[in-house]
């Protein structure tokens, strides 16, 4: 009798609920990861248009232009595989490589600090109204939806040598054969892309502006 009351403490249920617990443990682990699944699927769905744009329109141009510059392609026939003769003869051969070049580097000095700079300035002016602050963000962010070769077009219209700018410039007194040939003449070509640049500076100015309003207004 003893020995069955013992032997019925020892293998019977715990008085504290832990099996239980342990019980009720494992469907609701279980409930959870299906939470966590459903909300990486779900943040999966809204950055697939992204992941799918960068893989078609970014990735695979860059592992193609990789892989033909290692061939001999001239887009009708098929690629034939040549090695390095492509680099030897851009580096040692192709004068108008170090041009581009030279080019590349100038721009990158200039253009890089100037939209940090325009963007930072644009998004603290943005930061400090109180009326009508969506319409002036949303304003200074247009330019950054039209397409690049859309903007381009626009720009060789409005700095062409009988453009907009160059005809205000008449009207203020310098003469006709003055008149600055923005995209033609070669020392204004540079600084003419990097205005460009600088109209569609809203994705830099939109991470700044983000910053910036989580900046406590007291600190200002």
């Amino acid at each position: 009798m003893t020995a069955d009351a013992g032997s019925s403490l020892v293998l019977g249920p715990p008085e504290d609920g832990s099996e239980t617990r342990a019980g009720r443990s494992a469907p609701t682990r279980t409930r959870r990861r299906r939470v966590r699944l459903r909300r990486r699927i779900t943040v999966l769905c809204f950055l697939s248009p992204w992941i799918i744009g960068f893989l078609a329109f970014i990735f695979y141009p860059m592992v193609s232009s990789l892989y033909f510059s290692f061939t001999k392609y001239d887009l009708l026939s098929q690629p034939t595989w040549v090695g390095l003769d492509n680099y030897r003869f851009m580096f040692t051969s192709d004068d108008i490589f170090w041009i581009a070049f030279r080019n590349t580097l100038w721009i990158v000095a200039i253009l890089v600090p100037a939209q940090i700079l325009f963007g930072m300035a644009t998004a603290w002016v943005l930061v400090r109204p109180r009326t009508g602050s969506g319409v002036y963000r949303t304003l200074f962010y247009l330019p950054a939806m039209v397409p690049t070769v859309a903007a381009a077009l626009g720009f060789l219209f409005v700095l062409s040598p009988s453009g907009p700018v160059n005809h205000g410039l008449e009207l203020l007194g310098v003469s006709k054969g003055s008149v600055p040939l923005w995209f033609i003449d070669p020392s204004l070509t540079k600084p003419s892309l990097v205005l460009l640049s600088l109209w569609a500076i809203g994705n830099t100015m939109v991470i700044f502006l983000a910053a910036m309003l989580d900046v406590p207004t007291q600190l200002y």
